[in-house]
């Protein structure tokens, strides 16, 4: 089998998303589809980013150079082919290397009839699941949210965006604990904070509320601070979303900057990179629970690397079924999710919505 083809499409939805710290983004996507010489066909999609459109040219005039002829099963040397090409030379980006490993592991799954975590070697069929908020609340709506969360969906965990303030995020937690005392309550930063003694003093906001973990407190390029604040945290602090492949993740574990790695299949690397970044992890007597945030493709990606590792927890991002833009949206239900079962990743995109928010480029 070989790679005949490489598209990408850009698509742009009617509304924007604001994350914490980070500038408002329209709600994208950039869809690669790898095509094969045995009509057999991969699909992935890339990560969110500021550009989707400078990110497609990016796949379309370097990468797609790189992958044509060459046989999708030989995932590896495809990885090291385009980090060692494009990662230092020109300017890699890690959301375009990722969505290429995960449009190949589609293909082999497809041609395989397996679903992808079984090919990875699976460890479960089932996951407890925490709705992802997918904005900053103030401490009434943060309410309102979790509750349409628990209703529609069961989760019995939910991460709440913070970070605009000390006072403006202890009445976040306090709001919703009081509310909800007894589920698991998770809180995302989104690096909002400078300091040590800011996010130290978030992190003790964070314990007298019962909070399982703070996720990005500080910058992620930042492993000295981070360090020194897991050194002093009464509570777990998690992070790695933003971080690529085992070189880089060696750094974040020898320097000691987390209790928990989140590193995402389709911004860290693939799946061969997350295995082993599990593995390091595992042996630091880290926990690794992948950060999700995105379409239903970024969900299903990292779901089945979640049922062929360790993992314990799938951020569930609580937004409507259809912006899943999937035939069949993966369902959260009683605060759990189930793999999924079809060969590859086991999902198609919805052709209606595809169609009518595709950009023409």
């Amino acid at each position: 089998m070989q790679i005949t083809d490489v598209k990408t499409y850009v698509l742009q939805l009617d509304f924007k998303i604001k994350i914490g710290s980070m500038p408002a983004l329209k709600a994208t996507g950039l869809y690669l589809n790898i095509k094969t010489d045995e009509d057999i066909d991969g699909w992935a999609l890339s990560h969110w980013n500021l550009s989707n459109i400078a990110h497609k040219q990016f796949i379309d005039e370097a990468l797609k150079r790189l992958l044509l002829k060459k046989d999708p099963f030989m995932t590896e040397r495809i990885y090291n082919t385009i980090y060692h090409s494009s990662n230092r030379i020109m300017f890699g980006i890690p959301q375009a290397t990722s969505a290429i490993q995960v449009a190949l592991w589609d293909i082999i799954g497809k041609a395989t009839k397996q679903p992808i975590y079984k090919l990875l070697g699976g460890m479960k069929r089932e996951v407890r699941a925490y709705g992802s908020m997918p904005r900053g609340y103030k401490p009434k709506a943060a309410v309102g949210a979790v509750q349409a969360a628990i209703d529609l969906n069961g989760f019995k965990a939910v991460k709440l965006r913070i970070g605009k303030s000390l006072k403006s995020d202890e009445a976040i937690i306090k709001e919703v604990r009081d509310a909800f005392p007894d589920i698991d309550i998770m809180v995302d930063v989104n690096s909002g904070y400078t300091t040590v003694r800011d996010a130290l003093k978030v992190a003790h906001i964070c314990d007298k509320y019962n909070v399982a973990w703070l996720e990005e407190p500080l910058p992620s390029d930042n492993l000295n601070g981070l360090a020194i604040l897991r050194n002093k945290s009464p509570v777990e602090i998690a992070g790695g979303e933003n971080d690529m492949g085992t070189f880089r993740f060696e750094d974040i574990l020898s320097k000691g900057s987390y209790d928990i790695v989140q590193p995402d299949v389709t911004r860290s690397g693939g799946y061969l990179q997350l295995k082993k970044i599990d593995a390091m992890a595992e042996v630091k007597g880290v926990r690794c629970i992948p950060h999700i945030f995105g379409f239903g493709h970024i969900l299903a990606a990292n779901l089945h690397f979640i049922m062929a590792s360790r993992c314990d927890w799938c951020e569930f991002p609580f937004i409507p079924d259809e912006y899943q833009i999937l035939e069949e949206p993966i369902k959260c239900e009683k605060g759990k999710v189930k793999a999924l079962g079809k060969p590859g990743l086991g999902i198609e995109i919805n052709r209606k919505m595809f169609e009518e928010n595709v950009l023409k480029i």
